[in-house]
């Protein structure tokens, strides 16, 4: 598309630091995560898919809310709710590695 990056969800994004969407780890932080070592990588990395999954589940929730077939916006609502799930089991898996989402 010619258009901005996220534009249909009423909410453009710039790229920027290689970062093409919201949720999309910038290319600082992946350097950071590549560099990090042991409980320190997983906290980085569990925290980079935390963020990486809520802009999932937004983006699944427009396309449901915006869906022309029931098969699509069941198919979207599900893919929010998986988000949704896997978001509260690396919340837990922080917690268990003395970290905050």
């Amino acid at each position: 598309s010619d258009r901005p990056p996220m534009e249909w969800m009423g909410h453009p994004v710039t790229p920027s630091d290689g970062s093409l969407m919201p949720g999309m780890a910038t290319d600082t932080q992946l350097d950071a995560l590549r560099a990090a070592e042991g409980r320190d990588a997983e906290v980085r990395f569990l925290r980079l898919m935390t963020v990486h999954h809520r802009a999932g589940a937004d983006m699944a929730r427009a396309a449901a809310g915006s869906a022309g077939t029931d098969e699509i916006r069941d198919l979207a609502a599900g893919m929010a709710r998986a988000q949704e799930s896997e978001i509260s089991l690396m919340a837990d898996m922080l917690e268990a590695r003395g970290a905050r989402p």
